[in-house]
């Protein structure tokens, strides 16, 4: 039972988050049903998951339509159990950022809008419609020996695109679109969420001043984001393979030869020349990649300066070779694209900037596992901020149980997870399904175990609600159980 003590003891700091007790213990119970619940992840299945399909259901959608309460606090267990899972200081914080579509269909939802389909194939773009957020992960790794990191979710922040007025519309409400377009750019999005993970690190002695290190994709590697970075931040990100770069300015600053003060000096290689440009030494660097730790082959050149980034911040170039695979024993030797990265900090080390950049694909995991196993936005809801905070609500459900599951077994896989299907091999860590299978597990055992006579035989699982706590009668009726065996 230590998975489902320890998610307890995490999910008891939101009682202060929340204006009433009665708030919370709805909050917590649909937590439970979010993460037991079946099939669709909907707040009607997590109601009926918690055993109490009878009851008035109209409060628990009020939690999140009109209870106050700040979605970013939910994830302040995350940023309080951080340092135990971080090497000794001055290591840095490392940290990841992306973007992602929630699939919608109903077209009366707020800020649900038209996008680029990511899955869809490079020869043809498919469009989907849905809601965009920008989610932030903070990303830990095991201390005693080198193995996959894992991604715990710290924001996951609603991105609308402003709403295109109508050709006829007048210059005012033109101008007004035009301003609410800037404010709600991806970009700026993002760097609001960066200096907010920032904040938090700095309320907390322990991570104060350790430095944060984000990886993001070519999305966010632009000027709006290395301009405002916060301080004690880092930026890695990819670049293009034409962009063009300038050395360091040899003159003096300021010095004039066309009329106004020159800020850059002559024209760097660009990451492609890099690339072929074979008197640039390789230098071979390990790190934990796909299960076990591989050399790469990288190609440094600094400092180096880009426009968008401006003047006053030099930048690293790395440049990692393709990696040389084979889909199957004997197969012919393929190789991946290459990596163009830029990164704001000339001393960091080659190795932690390597490793930071691997480590950002559990991002991409966590997208997989909160739509297909969490059903993140499936909630058919339509208050505006019913839409924004259902979804946070689950990702932050979801980042506790991670964090509850390597607070209580660590990064490995031990005994107590239920044992592996035939057809699977060995797993090095607990996968997102292994870990919401044991809680499930452990749910029922709870529930039949004999409980005292002052207590209802629900457990901890939905004894909270008041109405609930009338009746000592089991939650696990047949027809709760249906919801299960659905």
């Amino acid at each position: 039972m230590r998975l489902l003590s320890t998610f307890e003891s995490l999910l008891e700091s939101w009682r202060e988050l929340f204006p009433q007790a009665r708030t919370y213990e709805r909050a917590r119970r649909l937590t439970f049903g979010m993460l037991s619940c079946l099939r669709l992840h909907l707040t009607s299945n997590a109601i009926c998951a918690a055993g109490l399909p009878f009851k008035d259901w109209s409060a628990d959608y009020k939690v999140f339509s009109r209870s106050r309460w700040d979605p970013h606090r939910l994830f302040d267990p995350i940023f309080a159990h951080l340092a135990p899972f971080l090497p000794t200081a001055p290591s840095p914080v490392f940290a990841a950022i992306d973007e992602t579509m929630c699939k919608k269909t109903g077209r009366k939802i707020p800020g649900a809008s038209t996008g680029r389909d990511p899955q869809s194939p490079p020869f043809h773009v498919n469009l989907i419609r849905g809601l965009r957020f920008v989610p932030v992960t903070l990303l830990v790794s095991p201390l005693d020996q080198p193995g996959p990191a894992r991604a715990l979710p710290v924001r996951f922040e609603p991105a609308p695109p402003a709403v295109k007025p109508k050709k006829n519309a007048t210059e005012n409400e033109q101008e007004r679109f035009r301003e609410e377009k800037k404010k709600r750019a991806l970009t700026r999005v993002g760097v609001e969420m960066i200096s907010s993970v920032r904040d938090q690190l700095d309320q907390r002695p322990e991570t104060a001043q350790r430095q944060l290190i984000v990886s993001g994709d070519g999305s966010y590697t632009n000027g709006s984001v290395l301009k405002n970075l916060p301080p004690r931040t880092t930026c890695i990100g990819r670049i293009r393979k034409d962009a063009k770069l300038f050395l360091p300015l040899a003159e003096p600053s300021g010095s004039k030869s066309s009329g106004r003060p020159r800020r850059y000096g002559p024209p760097a290689p660009t990451p492609e020349q890099v690339l072929q440009d074979e008197s640039i030494p390789l230098q071979k660097v390990l790190a934990f990649a796909a299960g076990q730790m591989r050399e790469f082959s990288l190609q440094i050149a600094q400092p180096v300066y880009w426009r968008k980034s401006g003047s006053g911040r030099p930048l690293l170039l790395v440049v990692i070779k393709p990696v040389g695979y084979r889909l199957r024993n004997g197969s012919k030797l393929l190789y991946r694209d290459p990596a163009f990265l830029i990164c704001t900090d000339l001393t960091l080390a080659i190795e932690t900037l390597l490793q930071a950049y691997i480590d950002r694909w559990q991002i991409e995991c966590n997208h997989r596992d909160e739509k297909s196993f969490l059903g993140v936005a499936q909630g058919q809801v339509r208050h505006p901020l019913a839409v924004a905070r259902l979804p946070q609500f689950q990702v932050a459900g979801y980042s506790l149980l991670l964090l509850a599951s390597l607070i209580a077994f660590g990064f490995q896989r031990t005994a107590e997870f239920l044992p592996l299907p035939k057809w699977r091999g060995k797993s090095i860590r607990p996968s997102v399904l292994d870990i919401l299978n044991l809680l499930r597990q452990q749910i029922f055992s709870r529930q039949l175990q004999p409980m005292p006579d002052n207590t209802n035989s629900f457990g901890h699982f939905a004894d909270i609600h008041p109405i609930h706590a009338k009746s000592r009668k089991s939650a696990f009726t047949p027809e709760t159980l249906s919801t299960f065996a659905a």
